[in-house]
């Protein structure tokens, strides 16, 4: 291994040198890695680790092996060598998430396009030549900016992934000090809210005379946003407690010209369209901004069909290609351009949008109980989408029905945790419902798969066994049977199969099972059982 000259943590790589957008699943952001490497390609495959590494691996990778390694074994040899830490392209199972979190080790989930040796340089350059990766990193966060400016995503979302990736809050001002944009990073939200009452932009005014460049203001950092010798306002990187570092003024001379671009476009559009409808997404600023926004968002929103008397769960859809190099037409916006097709024709009034690479859809609802037919369409917009797709698969996450912009963040959340288990869990395309992810989440709180196991063995051994013997499938019927809520109708039709025939399958697991079908406690059983068997082969990383 390569000599180390300086040693750093997670919390600097995320900021520094790992992928935007990449996450901590398991560990602590202050964990101290000394350097990066990947396994290597024939045994010994662990020989490099000598302690401290932060190590990359593709779960394709492992699979290609002479004899083939799962993630769970990598996590455990990783920590008996005391590595750093683990960065995984790939689908990270739920028993691998175990592992490592018994033992506090760090685990990062990576997109599945990360660059791996790409990762691996700007690490190194991180650790052995900082000035060179602060200027890649700087230059990599400027082009960002550019693509969601080109993508007219607005300034709202281009100051959320700056104060995203410095875990700072930043402003934009306009020349007499008044906040016309900001972007909070994601911890400590209620803190900066506090904080940002406090930060008053008079403070930057006062202190812009003769200031030229990045200058110092109380509470952070600031920089003068001009146009044709035309002074446009002030943008500013803040802080409390935790200082500024070199990195924090060469990301804010880096973006500020993009920034003032943004203002200009958006300034000229709006003489331009002057009393027009706004043709910017509300829903990437809604999101994109913090609660005390809420209620200006909601005077745009009601422009675009959302009503605040209205029940709406927030349906997120996401589109992951068949593999980084493949070649396609499908995107966020088509997803978004097709929904709103789909909903018209339907004549449902429903605001629909994109934020990252989500399209995002509010559906509404009479009353919150009755969500029968948010499950149908969205059932239907799940096939059309995967259908216009082709190659890839498309994931949808459904949240808690909700009323009011504020209580839709939690829809929201809600719905992203329910599609990022989706993803987890099954490896084909999939509709998940907020029920659905509070179970299983309840269930992979439960360190030891053996009692798991265990419990799916006691309920479906004899159906299985069965199964298994004589090439039937009454394992999958009894399934389908609960997933449609004991409608036979429905079942017969979802298994393609005739209502008698179904009549007749019940009776046979009935007879085999031994168990009075028409008790609460032992249908609960069952459905559980089932659900826990998905989860043990997902973790094992077969398909149900």
């Amino acid at each position: 291994m390569s000599a180390v000259s300086t040693s750093t943590d997670l919390k600097s790589l995320f900021k520094l040198a790992l992928p935007i957008g990449s996450r901590l699943i398991t560990g602590r952001p202050e964990a101290v890695i000394n350097w990066v490497c990947s396994l290597r390609t024939r045994p010994p495959i662990f020989a490099d680790i000598e302690g401290g590494e932060l190590v990359l691996v593709s779960t394709t990778t492992l699979s290609t092996y002479q004899k083939p390694l799962s993630l769970e074994t990598v996590i455990e040899e990783l920590i008996e060598a005391k590595a750093g830490g683990l960065a995984v392209r790939g689908t990270i199972t739920a028993q691998a998430r175990q592992i490592a979190q018994s033992a506090n080790f760090p685990l990062i989930a990576l997109s599945d396009r990360a660059p791996l040796p790409h990762i691996e340089r700007a690490i190194q350059r991180l650790l052995t030549n900082q000035q060179s990766q602060y200027a890649h990193r700087a230059f990599e966060l400027q082009q960002m900016l550019q693509r969601h400016a080109a993508s007219f995503r607005g300034l709202t979302t281009m100051l959320n992934v700056l104060a995203r990736v410095l875990d700072r809050p930043v402003v934009v001002y306009d020349e007499k000090g008044t906040v016309l944009s900001r972007g909070l990073p994601a911890s400590r939200e209620q803190e900066w809210e506090s904080h940002l009452t406090l930060a008053s932009g008079s403070y930057v005014v006062e202190r812009v005379h003769d200031q030229h460049g990045v200058f110092e203001v109380p509470g952070g950092i600031a920089a003068s946003m001009t146009h044709d010798n035309r002074l446009l306002g002030y943008m500013s990187i803040l802080t409390t407690d935790d200082p500024l570092d070199e990195f924090d003024r060469l990301a804010l001379e880096y973006c500020v010209p993009i920034c003032v671009r943004e203002m200009v476009r958006q300034q000229t559009a709006d003489v331009t369209l002057d009393y027009a409808a706004p043709t910017r997404d509300w829903i990437a600023d809604w999101l994109s901004s913090s609660a005390a926004d809420d209620m200006l968002l909601s005077r745009r929103a009601e422009q675009d069909s959302y009503q605040t008397d209205v029940w709406y769960a927030v349906v997120l859809f996401h589109w992951t290609p068949a593999n980084e190099w493949a070649k396609s037409s499908f995107s966020p916006e088509r997803m978004v351009k097709q929904i709103r097709g789909e909903m018209a024709q339907r004549r449902i009034q429903a605001p629909v949008g994109q934020y990252v690479d989500r399209a995002v859809l509010l559906f509404p609802l009479d009353e919150p109980q009755q969500t029968q037919r948010l499950k149908q369409i969205t059932d239907l917009l799940h096939n059309v989408l995967s259908q216009a797709a082709g190659e890839g698969e498309v994931t949808a996450g459904v949240g808690r029905p909700a009323q009011g912009l504020t209580a839709l963040r939690e829809s929201y959340r809600e719905a992203d945790r329910t599609l990022a288990l989706s993803e987890q869990m099954w490896e084909e395309s999939k509709v998940a419902f907020f029920g659905e992810f509070s179970l299983y989440e309840l269930l992979l709180g439960v360190n030891d798969a053996a009692i798991l196991s265990s419990f799916c063995d006691r309920w479906l051994a004899p159906l299985s066994n069965y199964d298994g013997q004589h090439n039937t499938d009454l394992l999958p019927t009894l399934d389908a049977y609960f997933s449609n809520n004991g409608n036979m109708a429905r079942t017969a039709h979802v298994l393609n199969i005739h209502r008698n025939t179904l009549v007749y399958r019940l009776s046979r697991i009935t007879e085999i099972m031994q168990l009075d079908m028409d008790d609460a406690n032992v249908r609960l059983n069952l459905q559980l059982a089932l659900k826990v068997r998905r989860m043990l082969l997902a973790a094992n990383g077969k398909q149900s």
